[in-house]
């Protein structure tokens, strides 16, 4: 659009929706503590669930088959890998709404890739190092890859070190540490967007 003259984008995706699923369960479960064995469990878990949404389109049969997957994965565990997935299962069973939404099923099949390609105007390019929602060093690499390919000369990619996915100040960047966190928004984030606008608008 002509209108458009430039697009700061934040915590944007370089990675395909699907994938994006499985590095943040990755991120997020490795940064909340839990074993490995849960987190690959839970992303084979994930895996299944993608599989089933983009070969059945009926909602109800769907459901069905999700939680047929769940009970042959949970067939296959000892008693003990069975207490330890117990509370990811519950999670996942009452997300399934969620799953089977028009928009979940949506961002599963999305990838950014061919509209990367098509940006022709200036871009900034942000993500904070302790986003675990978003992964940083991916997400960055594929956008710049994405814009590059389309032949644009003019964008800028920037991490910030110890910012999490709100480009908050944080610790470890996990979900919990969001409400306790004061900053709305650490101020050199918002000094790297103005003076990037100001140079490409030539505003004094």
């Amino acid at each position: 659009s002509k209108n458009i003259a430039f697009i700061v984008l934040m915590a944007g995706l370089g990675q395909t929706g699907e994938d994006v699923i499985y590095t943040q369960t990755e991120l997020l479960q490795k940064a909340g503590g839990t074993s490995g064995f849960v987190t690959a469990e839970t992303i084979k878990t994930m895996k299944n669930v993608v599989v089933i949404l983009k070969s059945e389109k009926d909602n109800k049969r769907a459901e069905q088959r999700i939680n047929e997957a769940l009970t042959r994965q949970l067939s296959v565990m000892n008693e003990e890998q069975k207490k330890a997935f117990t509370p990811v299962e519950a999670t996942i069973k009452a997300q399934i709404p969620m799953y089977l939404s028009s928009w979940f099923r949506y961002f599963i099949a999305y990838d950014p890739r061919p509209t990367l390609e098509k940006v022709k105007v200036p871009v900034l390019v942000l993500n904070g190092e302790n986003d675990l929602q978003v992964a940083f060093k991916e997400n960055l690499d594929l956008i710049a890859a994405g814009l590059k390919a389309g032949g644009n000369k003019d964008f800028t990619v920037k991490s910030f070190p110890k910012l999490n996915h709100l480009f908050q100040t944080s610790q470890t960047g996990a979900l919990s540490e969001y409400d306790k966190i004061e900053e709305t928004i650490a101020p050199v984030v918002l000094e790297t967007i103005a003076d990037w606008i100001l140079k490409r608008t030539n505003a004094k």
